[in-house]
């Protein structure tokens, strides 16, 4: 019998939990858009802790970058390619 996807969902959050063990890894994360997004992000933020990522309030000092925006809207779109374009610039650094 297949898994169900939250149970797919549970166990890669323990596999990379896992691979992650005495490492300590950042995230940062970017919310553009609407409630939904800021909704949505929460959920994503309880998913990458679980995993043993901490929160960086720097994106350069960040190990996983985490943009959710909403593709509907031209401009929110075109900011997201912007700081994509900055994170690239700094990394390569």
């Amino acid at each position: 019998m297949e898994a169900k996807p939250i149970e797919q969902q549970k166990e890669y959050i323990k596999k990379v939990k896992e691979i992650n063990k005495n490492k300590k890894l950042k995230y940062y994360i970017l919310t553009m858009g609407c409630q939904l997004n800021e909704n949505d992000s929460e959920k994503i933020v309880g998913m990458v802790e679980k995993m043993g990522y901490k929160e960086s309030a720097d994106i350069n000092d960040a190990d996983l970058y985490i943009i959710n925006t909403c593709c509907v809207r031209e401009n929110a779109e075109e900011k997201v390619f912007g700081k994509l374009r900055r994170i690239k610039k700094n990394k390569r650094k």
